[in-house]
This record gives C-alpha cells, sequence and structure tokens, in this order.
C-alpha cells in the first residue's frame, strides 16, 4: 500500500505550489524513482514543464509532457489525465481532487496551499485517502 505525504504551505500563492513541486521532483529523480505528475489543466502541465526547465540551474530533471511520443522513456512525465499502468512509482498530485488511479503508486504526494479552497480540497483528499486505509503523512512548511 501506497505512502501518502501531504505538504502543506503556508504560502497561498499557486506560483510556490508549482515551485515547492518542482523541488519534489527533483528530490524523487535524484532518488532514481519514476515520477509522474498529475496537473489539474494542461495549462498547468505547460506551466510546470518551463517551469522545470529554469527552477534551479545547477540541476537537470530530464521529463516531458505525457502526450508527447517520448514520454515512454522519460523519468518525469506531467499530464492532465489518469496516468497509463506504467506509471507504478511516485505520484505528484495536483489536481483538484484524489487521483483515481492511487492503488498503482508506491508513494502519493499532495501539495496544498494555504488558501482556503486549497485547504478544503486538501481535506477532502486527505479523508479520502484515510478511508482507504493508506497511511498518510503531513508536513508543514
Amino acid at each position: 500500500m501506497a505512502q501518502v505525504n501531504f505538504y502543506t504551505l503556508s504560502n497561498k500563492n499557486s506560483e510556490a505550489r508549482l515551485q515547492f513541486a518542482c523541488r519534489l521532483i527533483e528530490k524523487a529523480y535524484s532518488l532514481g524513482h519514476k515520477v509522474y505528475v498529475h496537473a489539474e489543466s494542461a495549462e498547468q502541465a505547460r506551466t510546470l514543464d518551463e517551469l522545470l526547465w529554469q527552477f534551479s540551474p545547477s540541476s537537470f530533471v530530464p521529463h516531458g509532457l505525457a502526450a508527447t511520443e517520448s514520454s515512454d522513456t522519460e523519468a518525469v512525465i506531467i499530464g492532465d489525465s489518469l496516468p497509463d499502468a506504467s506509471h507504478k512509482d511516485v505520484l505528484i498530485n495536483l489536481g483538484q481532487e484524489a487521483c483515481e488511479a492511487h492503488g498503482q503508486f508506491t508513494r502519493i504526494n499532495e501539495i496544498i496551499t494555504g488558501d482556503e479552497d486549497s485547504l478544503q480540497q486538501g481535506r477532502r483528499r486527505y479523508r479520502f485517502y484515510q478511508d482507504q486505509g493508506y497511511q498518510t503523512d503531513t508536513f508543514k512548511l
């Protein structure tokens, strides 16, 4: 069963959420994990794709968008739809709801900002994972 981590940011800015996602992606990649990032929209997926190229001049995270042909070979895939069954390692969920494919991952990461909507969505996802029997940890940043 997957480990579910909730990262609650004090910042209410959605840009801070994407910046933290980049840090989390970089960390998971550096530990040898394959990562699927579930974006809430195609626009957010493209924004995160661009941000990963720029966010840290001292690192390189090979990644691709799920809609491209090279996505099968990338260690990090960003998409706005459910991942295919080949993604079985780490999920970073930026969507508004719990990922329906949660059962195929060994680690699930949820990033919550300090605004009320994000907190409410995070609470719903937390209850969902608890009801499914997942072990959950929360980190306030």
